[in-house]
């Protein structure tokens, strides 16, 4: 029965994709255009509107815009900005595509006597009745940063790092953390992208905008998160270069190049990414020093010395836009790779001198894209993607172990490798079809419907040549899961709208256990599990610039294949692994205004409540140096976060946001195989190694003109605060001796200099500027102070 269902699943796949490529005999075309200021300078933001059709958009951090399905004739396109007289052109359209660029002179009049009549991409996205907040890159461009380095000033957000660049990393939203909040390039899903591409080798230069979807997750990006989800919007420009390279501390390099070009007459487009990342990561840590049998000998500072990381990515689209029969058909491929060096387990208990993993992925996709497909109103998208992932993972030294000084030591078996595992030489083939399709109908103004469907199939083939005969890797390991959702919308006027959405989650795994105790004897193991989930979002705007939201769901998150089947390295595998439940419940209060003329406050507060129930969570203890994944009973968080920024003309910025989350077990009982169920002593406790208390602050200045004209001058500091939290259940042990991640205080500061209006660019950076000893996930040390320099090439 749930195999037909599938069939029948991929059936109506195949049936969607083919029918997209139908073209509708509509006669419309596509305006397209940039706008500028009287000095050259891309303006966006601009609000651009066809007025005799209704039609409007706005322009993006290129100053570029695009206006579909626009009727053929004579049109007014009218584009106003705040500080700018509002132009008008009186085009006549008599082909599929026309070109418009319009120059805004600047009007000199009084901020009170200035109303804004259009709103930004950033600011559209942050008023939608979800909780979500929108990061834009527009003034990051030239510093040294990662996606992970932006996730992580968010409000709510901590990513928990094992290390330097290309260490693991543990995504923390709102009190849920890892997989339990979904990643997206472009929508698409980033679950088996591969580890060579993840958030910290996706560079600042490739992205627009971060969209940060906390708790409640919309309908149409197709997930089974539990507690949020990422959103990362790369450069959507038509035709543009962008090339960098940044040398810095502990021999890291990183280089960048992106760009685009699209041909208006017959839109024919071709965008690339390259992208190297390199590290040697050999930074001091405060390590013990300790003999074959684990005893310390001595606590010292020493360099990490088997940490070194490379990745590579190239990234192709190329296909045809604002056509008749798709505004979007683009064909792309994702070619990525990375050699990792391993320098401890879990925890810094254990030290590694030889251990390795590799990774090989090639990722093909297919996005399409039209808006009012057949009939006025109707919006289809389709991205599909086929993935082929390999990963290596080679421990094969016996007989020898190494201390934390880089020395050999002899060990007591001849047959054990550095995990203290029998060696290995585990190669994982990985291959992965996602499909999302989104069919959106816009019934009339005050009524819209849509609904999604996100199919996946994973499966791995896995080889140990070192034990070629091991029961376990001639077992299946697949899964496959669908998530279906269906949302109304009610917009009842400008001030108020609320959707309301169901959405169905089924999946299906097929994997092998142990047979009782017997580890060497293993049988098929099949988990089967469909649910329901459904929620609400509401905003209404009280004043023009104050707004409520309000959103819950009650939501499922299917695990992944990592934490059923493990990862080769540091997890096991947990093939009994349940799906996790949660409700999520979010209210918002948003307000910005004017103090004085040129003087923009922006306020937002965020009340959260979570109860999750069989919540997946890793489980490390401080002396093994692997995990494994369980679910928790029960676990409750609430908790409050706000953020406020100021902002003077465009010469001064400051900004803090502060996030408390109170996360307790909530669980009566516990189950063992061993022991049954019995009475949950932790019960109210504050759930281990999960910040509680954390913020920051960040401060700008922009001079323009500095030395020649067209130059400006950015410096810009960064403050994170993280307080002191317990590595382990605080209800264990005493008070003194407990393990605990200590209270942290870290400091950033950035310089950029750019010429010729950003085309010309240079920027230092340090992190880390008073050399504190930081500590993230399981108390593994971070990078001490550290400086880099960074070129940037921008057209």
């Amino acid at each position: 029965m749930f195999k037909s269902r599938y069939n029948i699943t991929s059936i109506l796949n195949v049936l969607c994709f083919f029918a997209l490529f139908i073209s509708n005999a509509q006669t419309k075309s596509t305006i397209t255009g940039k706008i500028t200021s009287e000095s050259g300078k891309a303006l966006e933001g601009v609000t651009i509107v066809v007025k005799n059709e209704y039609k409007g958009t706005v322009t993006n951090t290129n100053g570029e815009f695009v206006l579909d399905n626009v009727g053929n004739g004579n049109h007014i396109v009218q584009a106003s900005f705040l500080g700018y007289t509002t132009q008008e052109k009186n085009i006549n359209i008599a082909s599929t595509n026309y070109n418009i660029d319009i120059v805004l002179k600047t009007e000199l009049l009084e901020m009170n006597a200035v109303e804004l009549t259009g709103k930004s991409k950033i600011r559209k996205i942050n008023e939608q009745s979800y909780s979500v907040t929108s990061v834009s890159t527009k003034n990051l461009l030239n510093s040294s940063s990662d996606a992970k380095q932006i996730l992580d000033r968010v409000p709510g957000v901590r990513i928990l790092q094992e290390g330097g660049l290309g260490s693991n990393l543990s995504f923390s939203l709102n009190g849920f953390k890892g997989n339990q909040i979904k990643f997206f390039l472009d929508g698409v899903p980033m679950d088996n992208f591969g580890a060579s591409f993840n958030l910290s080798s996706i560079p600042v230069n490739t992205i627009e905008r971060i969209d940060v979807y906390k708790g409640v997750v919309p309908v149409w990006l197709g997930t089974d998160a539990l507690g949020g989800a990422i959103n990362i919007i790369t450069n959507q420009s038509h035709n543009f270069l962008d090339t960098s390279y940044s040398y810095g501390s502990f021999n890291t390099h990183k280089a960048s190049v992106n760009g685009a070009y699209t041909n208006p007459k017959n839109g024919f487009t071709f965008r690339g990414n390259l992208n190297y990342n390199y590290s040697d990561n050999d930074y001091k840590v405060l390590a013990d020093i300790k003999d074959v049998n684990g005893n310390i000998l001595e606590t010292a500072n020493v360099k990490r010395f088997h940490d070194r990381y490379r990745s590579v990515t190239a990234r192709m689209v190329a296909g045809v836009v604002n056509k008749k029969f798709a505004d979007q058909l683009l064909l792309e491929v994702i070619a990525s790779g990375d050699d990792n060096q391993i320098q401890n387990g879990a925890t810094m208990a254990r030290v590694y001198g030889v251990i390795t993993q590799e990774s090989k992925s090639i990722i093909n996709g297919l996005k399409y894209k039209k808006k009012d497909l057949f009939v006025e109103g109707l919006d289809v998208s389709l991205n599909s993607a086929y993935n082929i992932n390999t990963i290596k993972t080679i421990d094969t030294l016996t007989g020898k172990v190494y201390n934390w000084y880089g020395e050999q030591i002899n060990s007591n078996s001849q047959t054990d490798g550095e995990k203290g595992a029998p060696v290995s030489d585990l190669k994982f083939d990985n291959t992965e079809f996602t499909n999302q399709l989104n069919i959106g109908y816009l019934v009339n103004k005050h009524h819209s419907l849509s609904f999604n469907h996100a199919y996946q199939y994973f499966n791995r083939k896995e080889f140990d040549s070192k034990n070629p005969a091991k029961q376990a890797y001639f077992f299946p390991k697949s899964l496959y899961k669908n998530v279906l959702g269906l949302a109304y919308k009610y917009d009842f006027n400008q001030k108020w709208n609320t959707t309301l959405f169901g959405k169905a989650y089924l999946l299906k795994v097929n994997s092998s256990k142990e047979e009782g105790t017997n580890s060497e004897t293993y049988i098929k193991n099949t988990i089967l599990k469909n649910n329901i989930g459904y929620g609400v979002a509401s905003s209404y705007f009280l004043l023009p610039n104050l707004q409520l939201k309000i959103s819950y769901e009650h939501t499922y998150r299917m695990p992944l294949p990592d934490e059923i089947f493990g990862d080769g390295l540091l997890i096991n595998s947990s093939e009994n692994l349940g799906p996790e439940q949660s409700d999520n419940f979010n209210f918002n209060v948003g307000y910005n205004f004017n103090v004085a003329p040129n003087h923009h406050l922006d306020i937002k507060s965020t009340f959260v409540y979570r109860n999750a129930k069989d919540l997946i969570y890793e489980k490390v203890t401080v002396s093994s140096p692997q995990t494994n994944f369980e679910n928790l009973a029960e676990a409750r968080t609430i908790g409050i976060e706000g953020n406020i920024n100021y902002k003077w003309k465009d010469f001064f910025n400051l900004g803090a946001n502060v996030t408390y989350q109170n996360i307790t077990d909530q669980a009566d009982q516990t189950y063992s195989d061993y022991s049954g169920y019995q009475e949950n002593f932790n019960k109210g406790a504050r759930l281990p190694n999960t910040p509680y208390f954390f913020g920051n602050v960040n401060a700008g200045f922009n001079f323009k003109d500095v030395l020649y004209k067209e130059t400006s001058l950015n410096l810009n500091y960064y403050l994170a605060f993280v307080n002191e939290y317990y590595l382990g259940w605080a209800r264990y042990g005493n008070a003194d001796d407990k393990a605990t991640i200590p209270q942290q205080l870290s400091h950033n500061f950035e310089i950029a200099y750019s010429l010729k209006n950003n085309k010309y660019n240079i920027s230092f950076e340090c992190r880390n500027l008073t050399d504190e000893i930081l500590y993230d996930k399981y108390r593994l040390q971070k990078p001490g102070r550290a400086f880099y320099l960074k070129l940037r090439y921008s057209l």
